[in-house]
């Protein structure tokens, strides 16, 4: 069984649910994944694929090509397959016609997006395709499954810096950046927001920091030499879950790292702006949204391009947060 999916890190989070399906579907399937390796890295022998296949190897760009001549080596690796799911907006498009010439197998398209206002959550959209096919589902909150290599991994990055098991446990999470800069909550709320913490709350805090993360973000954090602050900074994703697993909770913007949080069953509070929380949001048993609902919010498509204002984000005050946090059961 093969699973084509090229979404960024938060779709794939939100498409977990359908690939536990699938493997629960047929257990007999050796689950294979191709789509970006930096993403399905969380994938590869953690239960939703043996093995993974990078989307840009070579020779691929010939299945994106109407009726062309198509690369040997991967028309003879496709057609090993017996089953074939790709998420992908068109569902007789160039790249499902292709595998089709080559593929003897069943294939499956899976309409990766709701339509923009739609208002459907994406899991619940995934899923209720799944049913046209006739595949049961159980699960409706992602899980990431992490392997003991992974675990010994992070349990190692708290060692190092000289917290134990017990101090994990109460360690705070916050990841200042996203994706998308216009889904970014003021980088002087997030420190008011830190300062306040720290005041108020017994622990260490992990900042996240990414590639997505402007020098400015990083440089806000890197020059405070609190002996309770520790950085996580350019980690590869399965490290990033390994030293967030087992936290005890996490603030974030609406960004991928939200939605990895809570696949891994963390406390999740997520502020959002002018993306559809409706659709977005993260999804799991303990997640509160801080938003404010302006009139033009959520942005509809055209406009969530052309905005600079993004009052969405700007009125939402540290106070709002600290109210969702309260409704968690922390207490600030």
């Amino acid at each position: 069984m093969l699973v084509i999916h090229q979404g960024a890190l938060g779709d794939f989070i939100l498409a977990l649910p359908v690939l536990s399906a699938l493997r629960r579907a047929f257990p007999e399937a050796r689950p294979v994944m191709m789509g970006y390796p930096r993403i399905l890295q969380l994938a590869e022998g953690r239960f939703y694929a043996e093995e993974i296949f990078s989307i840009d190897q070579k020779g691929m760009a010939t299945f994106f090509v109407r009726q062309g001549p198509l690369d040997r080596a991967l028309s003879q690796f496709f057609s090993t397959f017996e089953l074939i799911v790709v998420f992908g907006k068109d569902g007789e498009g160039t790249l499902i016609g292709n595998l089709k010439r080559v593929c003897q197998g069943r294939i499956l398209h899976i309409n990766p997006l709701p339509n923009w206002d739609e208002g459907v959550h994406l899991s619940d959209h995934l899923l209720k395709q799944l049913t046209r096919y006739g595949i049961p589902f159980s699960e409706t909150y992602p899980r990431l499954h992490l392997r003991e290599s992974d675990r010994e991994w992070g349990k190692d990055f708290w060692m190092e810096r000289g917290v134990s098991p017990e101090e994990r446990s109460r360690v705070i999470i916050l990841h200042p950046g996203s994706g998308s800069r216009k889904k970014i909550w003021p980088l002087k709320n997030i420190l008011d927001l830190f300062r306040h913490l720290q005041t108020q709350l017994k622990g260490k805090f992990l900042i996240v920091l990414g590639p997505a993360e402007g020098p400015e973000v990083q440089q806000a954090f890197e020059e405070r030499t609190s002996p309770h602050l520790i950085l996580a900074k350019g980690l590869p994703l399965v490290q990033v879950a390994s030293v967030m697993e087992g936290c005890r909770f996490f603030i974030g913007n609406d960004s991928g790292i939200s939605h990895m949080a809570v696949a891994l069953r963390l406390p999740t509070l997520a502020i959002f702006g002018p993306t559809d929380h409706r659709v977005w949001s993260p999804r799991g048993e303990k997640v509160e949204v801080v938003r404010r609902g302006i009139p033009c919010s959520p942005c509809a498509e055209e406009r969530f391009f052309l905005c600079k204002d993004f009052e969405c984000l700007n009125r939402i005050e540290v106070g709002d947060v600290l109210k969702s946090l309260r409704n968690m059961g922390v207490e600030v």
